[in-house]
């Protein structure tokens, strides 16, 4: 087998040695294999953080290169189906910054498959290379968060708080560019993206028309409630309609008990405080 051939195995096991001793040799770093890719393709795929570092020693050129299928290095770190590494993610966006926002011919962006795979630290990393990409569309018209809650995959961990897949969506959240855009998002798949409703609320304004498209009840709004009372009374009234009876009847008890002392001593509570002591009463016993 020639050295490349021996390269491009070496780079997809992850074998530093044999990597560093193929280089040494003579092997080169830029050739591709009957598939269109390179070496660094595949280490990227699978996460090698250590020869991707080598390689791109031995030729920086290849962060941008193209494979057979358009995609960067960056594209195949971010579609590993194992876990993307977060060394490797830096490693390339250092060496070719400008492949954060390269397309493959179907138009997604490396962010579009670091959502649809849950790479937490991989979606933030492209997500400060690239915010503008946060909610744009692929081919198919779907954005990265539309990635991640569609996969079927991701419905019974969508339900959970803790979780990667959750963190993922909350990371695009975060970067939303107006409310309307990911609210609509979220209420195409409300039956398992409930749980993520009160990360959009706690950074967002929202009408009160947008206020009424959430189902309800939606319990888990009162993770929002701290945010929205100190941004809006009347928003937080909002929330409050739409949570589960249960829990509007132990906010008016908790609001009431909060009310008394304040009016007796005549301080008044700001706003957050008074949100968080308020949103404590209504978490599950």
């Amino acid at each position: 087998m020639e050295l490349e051939g021996k390269l491009h195995q070496a780079a997809e096991k992850g074998d530093e040695a044999a990597v560093r001793q193929l280089l040494a040799a003579g092997a080169r770093a830029d050739q591709v294999n009957l598939h269109g890719s390179l070496p660094l393709h595949r280490a990227s795929h699978y996460g090698h953080e250590g020869v991707v570092r080598l390689l791109l020693e031995a030729a920086p050129a290849t962060a941008s290169a193209v494979n057979s299928h358009g995609k960067t290095p960056l594209h195949c770190a971010a579609d590993s189906l194992w876990s993307a590494s977060g060394g490797v993610v830096r490693l390339l966006l250092s060496a070719a910054p400008a492949t954060a926002t390269l397309l493959t011919a179907d138009k997604r962006a490396p962010i579009h498959w670091a959502a649809y795979h849950n790479h937490v630290e991989a979606t933030q990393l492209l997500l400060e290379a690239a915010p503008e990409l946060a909610f744009a569309p692929e081919g198919c018209g779907y954005t990265p968060l539309h990635m991640v809650l569609f996969n079927p995959d991701n419905v019974r961990a969508l339900r959970e708080l803790d979780t990667e897949v959750a963190e993922t969506a909350r990371c695009l959240l975060r970067a939303a560019p107006a409310v309307q855009t990911a609210l609509g998002i979220l209420l195409q798949y409300s039956q398992h993206s409930a749980t993520l409703y009160a990360d959009l609320m706690a950074r967002l304004s929202l009408s009160e028309d947008q206020w009424h498209s959430i189902p309800a009840p939606c319990p888990g709004l009162a993770r929002a409630l701290p945010a929205v009372l100190q941004c809006s009374a009347a928003e937080a009234g909002w929330l409050v309609g739409r949570l589960a009876d249960a829990q509007r009847a132990r906010l008016r008890a908790a609001a009431l008990s909060l009310a008394r002392p304040q009016q007796q001593s005549s301080a008044v509570l700001p706003a957050e405080l008074s949100g968080r002591i308020l949103a404590l009463c209504l978490l599950d016993p």
